[in-house]
């Protein structure tokens, strides 16, 4: 099949939709379907190139209004490139490229997966929602990771009959434990003791001012991996409270082994976001396909789904430190509770998670779709005649 994949961005822009976008699609290419992603610059050239064989075309950016992206020629080139393909496939929210999909003939199908409502800008939603159900209602197909994605959306109950659950998978080769990232785990834990790790990008909605918080009412130190806007103000948090020896910023970590090693060499993964705009959490999957347990939030998104409430993670209120600290230290300090987490953990990232899984049931659905889709052309040409 030849299938072209619409994204705001695409890596190595860092981002969880984008990590999703990449592996599926270099899943498609690795089954041997023909690839293309259209998607945004971040500066005024375009930039066409070929990433583990996915075909990637890069349109020019010409400003940014309330956090969306404005490509003068991304309508040109959308039709352009979804004029001999078998499906398009949109990942949304973006809605630049949603309203520009409503222009496209009606013989091309396209799908979109729904990562998220539009959370923060609540101002463009209100003019956007007409023509956002407008492009909805043309979808043949509307991916979904978790029920609750269908449940807690503003737009999805009314298109219900539309929608299909596939999970997020990830690639877990990286992630497997090998004499190198063994060492390294080592070293962690020679170095900070039994600890509990954070990994993200460091924004308000993550809750880490919760996690300081819990962190003075617990034993253990918390390693916090990542970077963003927020760490300057949190790592002076730290030093306010006097938890310098407790809470760790470790930035970025580019090394795959030290990255794999904090994964095996933690007591748990933390999730304390406070807010919806945390719809999946893929670190989730990373931490289950580790075997380690994950303290996480009982959010309306598609956060809680993810794992099974005392099976494989624990989940606590967001924003209540209290019964983040209590879950985090039942892990650190019941050893039998941490491998029982753990192990089911795995199990169940083998079971709904992995990356074959996701491919599969996306190329079955996408087939299924253009069948259908066929059927119903053939029909409308028929009543026309």
């Amino acid at each position: 099949m030849k299938i072209l994949h619409v994204g705001k961005y695409y890596y190595p822009y860092a981002g969880g939709m984008e990590a999703i976008v990449k592996d599926l699609c270099e899943g498609l290419c690795h089954k041997g379907h023909d690839v293309t992603v259209l998607c945004s610059h971040t500066e005024l050239n375009t930039v066409k190139e070929t990433i583990n064989g996915v075909k990637i075309v890069r349109v020019p950016r010409t400003g940014v209004l309330f956090g969306q992206n404005i490509n003068p020629t991304l309508l040109n080139a959308l039709h352009e490139l979804s004029k001999n393909v078998d499906i398009v496939h949109f990942h949304c929210p973006n809605p630049q490229a949603e309203a520009l999909a409503l222009t496209l003939p009606r013989h091309i199908p396209f799908v979109a997966t729904y990562h998220s409502d539009v959370v923060r800008q609540k101002f463009l939603l209100n003019f956007y929602s007409p023509i956002f159900r407008k492009f909805l209602s043309r979808c043949q197909k509307i991916y979904v990771p978790t029920d609750n994605h269908i449940k807690y959306s503003k737009f999805l109950p009314s298109f219900s009959e539309k929608c299909e659950i596939i999970p997020f998978g990830i690639r877990e080769d990286s992630l497997k434990i090998n004499e190198k990232n063994l060492i390294e785990a080592r070293n962690f834990r020679k170095k900070y003791g039994p600890f509990a790790l954070f990994v993200g990008r460091i924004v308000n909605y993550k809750g880490l001012d919760i996690l300081i918080d819990a962190a003075q009412k617990i034993e253990n130190r918390i390693l916090i991996v990542g970077d963003g806007p927020e760490k300057l103000r949190l790592m002076n948090k730290v030093k306010v409270l006097g938890l310098e020896e407790k809470v760790f910023f470790l930035g970025k970590i580019l090394d795959n082994d030290a990255f794999v090693g904090l994964y095996h060499g933690c007591e748990m993964v933390v999730l304390p976001s406070i807010s919806p705009n945390e719809n999946f959490g893929i670190v989730q999957l990373e931490a289950m396909a580790c075997g380690k347990p994950v303290v996480t939030t009982n959010l309306k998104s598609g956060v809680p789904c993810v794992g099974k409430k005392g099976k494989t993670c624990l989940i606590v209120e967001p924003g209540d430190s209290l019964q983040l600290a209590s879950a985090m230290r039942m892990i650190f300090n019941n050893q039998e509770l941490k491998k029982s987490l753990g192990t089911s953990g795995r199990a169940r990232f083998d079971e709904n998670y992995t990356w074959k899984s996701m491919i599969e049931k996306q190329i079955s659905s996408y087939r299924r779709t253009n069948e259908i889709h066929t059927i119903m052309i053939k029909h409308r040409k028929k009543r026309a005649a």
